[in-house]
């Protein structure tokens, strides 16, 4: 290769790995395996250092992590005193011979601990006189995200250390995961929602590190394992020690560590490690060793991204071929059009499987996928199916590109693309109708009505919109294929009592585009009813805190959408809970009063002031003008009300004065 082609070579790896890198630690999407991707890095590292004058400090080989994105739900960023580090990572025992001769050259009569590692997100925290004060993520390794108020949601991470054996200053460094059967539940729930499942635990790990929904962090049963500790000072002199130390000031540690005396002891540790993973209750994909003594780890040191004291041992999955039958292209009822690969069945770890995912265009694209291919497959730790590569020696003549489709496959509709995913725009696609169905009966959880029934009430005409759900009549359901009278009656007691539900699930269930449980709760606690959701506006909407401009700009067009009014006024009728009180507005004072706010309310937000007012028949305006007939005076007033008072005809009112009049 001339040098030209060198520097090409170079700078198209750096530009791959890190994408990857930013799809991986930012958007917690993962287009290439783990073994694929450090192939890659050994390659990169390999060029550079033969070609030294090529080298960069900003190169992935470098580099620790991925630049952070600013989002709004990170509040600040954090500068590490003490850098965090990746793990090198080695895929057989002859590579982890190679460490060992490395690194006994410098240091003599090393010893080793094993530990497990972990697939999930790396966490530090920061102790001071044995409280917690500070969580930050990995970040860059220099800086991470303060991700402190998430953190105290998640087990086994105490606020104050037991004990009084540790130093003033100290940080743990740990793992943030998701436990398997927790995972496998929350996948299933979100494809009973018509949602694409979780790739894998660690990106539910990594987004609960993110979200401001603590309730969810609760129900996603987080575990946190401690395994480094560092800082001045330290009341032990090994790894081993560490970790028993750690386990004492209240922390959950390794269960099965192992001292080694020398490289085979570590050989034999992986060896059995690799049947006992598999009866874990959460996701290991390999073993970490290190250098059992804190002397000889300060004598090894670190490179730029690793320690030179700890390497990863990573249990390649063997891969499992296959066949490609034909690709299936899904209508979800967001009108986002899924690829789905059909497969000769086969078992991988236990598990029969017959269809994956192909994400979407681009991916299909990225592999290289044809028609006839032979696949080869992988679960995605241990649990999700992915196709890894392709066998190409096995390709023949008669294959033929995959080329997405242009047109809906439901209703022939032409397909709008949109950040790399392909749209149905049709909002008559009967696939997409039928989802939307699906996705009400699941959120109100309308039970012994499931998809292939919705399908057939679709077809024979009694189901159209989900509030059709409601005018469903006996004698409809008995022309249903398997539905007699006892089950007819039971459906539709079933469907009556899901008018029980409560305000937030019934705006869940009408599937806005974007608005998921909780921002539903988050949207019923600041409208107090639907119909001043659906006369809001955009600006009001980004004024709330957890909704940004996607949300806000979806809310407002589905409520634009006149199909969309109508459907809410046929639940209204049908006596679902479209309001957190019911509130009479007939003989109230307050209908047709104009007012201002000024201060901060004590006992609810202006917005939920705002809303009360409407409710009520009033209206609210920002600025003082000749419609206004009172202003509402909070804590830390402003000029409002000093405008107010040169006015005559707006009367003052305190706090408690205008909650006895919306009393």
């Amino acid at each position: 290769m001339d040098k030209k082609k060198i520097e090409n070579k170079i700078f198209q790896l750096r530009k791959e790995l890190s994408n990857y890198n930013d799809q991986y630690y930012n958007l917690d999407i993962s287009e290439i395996s783990d073994y694929h991707f450090d192939k890659k890095l050994k390659q990169l590292f390999i060029l550079e250092n033969k070609y030294p004058e090529l080298q960069d400090l900003n190169s992935p080989t470098m580099k620790i992590g991925a630049k952070i994105h600013k989002i709004n739900y990170i509040s600040s960023t954090i500068s590490h005193k003490y850098k965090m580090y990746s793990i090198q990572n080695t895929y057989s025992k002859k590579e982890l011979m190679i460490w060992n001769k490395k690194i006994s050259k410098s240091v003599h009569s090393l010893s080793f601990i094993c530990e497990p590692k972990y697939d999930g997100v790396s966490i530090n925290l920061i102790y001071q006189n044995g409280f917690l004060t500070n969580a930050v993520s990995r970040g860059d390794g220099e800086k991470g995200e303060d991700v402190t108020k998430n953190i105290k949601i998640i087990k086994y991470i105490p606020f104050k250390l037991r004990g009084n054996n540790y130093p003033i200053y100290l940080e743990i460094r740990g793992e943030i995961f998701i436990p398997i059967k927790n995972f496998l539940e929350m996948n299933k729930k979100r494809i009973k929602n018509g949602q694409l499942p979780y790739a894998n635990p660690r990106n539910i790990a990594s987004g609960s590190l993110k979200t401001h929904n603590h309730q969810e962090i609760r129900k996603r049963n987080l575990f946190c394992i401690a395994f480094h500790v560092v800082g001045n000072n330290l009341p032990f002199d090994t790894q081993y020690e560490a970790i028993k130390n750690m386990k004492y000031w209240g922390f959950q540690v390794p269960e099965t560590i192992r001292f080694c005396r020398n490289i085979k002891e570590v050989f034999h540790f992986i060896d059995f490690w690799k049947t006992y993973k598999n009866k874990l209750s959460y996701q290991t994909d390999g073993i970490v060793i290190k250098v059992n003594e804190y002397q000889k780890q300060n004598l090894l040191g670190f490179t730029n991204k690793y320690p030179r004291w700890a390497i990863a041992y990573k249990f390649r999955q063997k891969l499992s071929e296959t066949k490609l039958l034909n690709i299936t292209f899904q209508v979800g009822r967001t009108g986002i059009i899924t690829p789905v690969a059909n497969v000769i069945p086969l078992f991988i770890s236990g598990t029969r499987i017959k269809r994956v995912a192909l994400y979407n265009d681009n991916f299909i694209k990225k592999m290289g996928i044809h028609y006839g291919d032979t696949l080869l497959l992988e679960k995605g730790g241990d649990i999700i199916p992915k196709v890894t590569k392709i066998n190409i020696k096995k390709r023949s003549n008669k294959t033929y590109p995959i080329f997405f489709l242009k047109k809906c496959p439901s209703c022939n509709s032409i397909l709008t693309k949109k950040k790399e995913l392909f749209y149905c725009n049709n909002q008559n696609c009967s696939s997409q109708r039928i989802e939307k169905i699906t996705h009400f009966v699941n959120v109100m959880n309308i039970k012994r009505i499931g998809k292939k029934m919705i399908k057939k009430l679709y077809k024979k005409g009694f189901l159209y919109n989900f509030s059709d759900l409601y005018k469903l009549k006996k004698e409809e359901l008995l022309q249903i294929d398997g539905v007699g009278k006892k089950l007819a009656c039971v459906i539709l007691s079933n469907i009556e009592k899901s008018k029980e539900n409560y305000y937030c699930k019934v705006l869940f269930s009408l599937g806005i585009p974007h608005v998921g449980e909780y921002i539903s709760k988050k949207l019923s606690d600041n409208f107090l009813d639907i119909y001043s959701l659906m006369h809001t506006n955009y600006n009001h909407l980004i004024s709330i805190h957890g909704i940004g401009k996607e949300i806000a700009k979806s809310i407002v067009n589905y409520f634009s959408i006149t199909e969309h009014q109508h459907i809410v006024k046929i639940l209204v009728k049908y006596g679902l809970h479209i309001s957190k009180c019911k509130i009479m507005k007939k003989y109230s004072f307050i209908e047709g009063k104009s007012f201002v706010f000024t201060g901060k309310l004590s006992c609810m937000t202006r917005n939920e002031a705002k809303n009360m007012v409407e409710l009520l028949g009033g209206k609210v305006y920002n600025t003082v003008n000749n419609k206004i007939n009172f202003i509402v005076v909070g804590k830390n007033f402003g000029s409002k009300l000093k405008k107010s008072m040169k006015k005559n005809h707006i009367k003052i009112l305190k706090e408690h004065t205008f909650l006895e009049m919306i009393q």
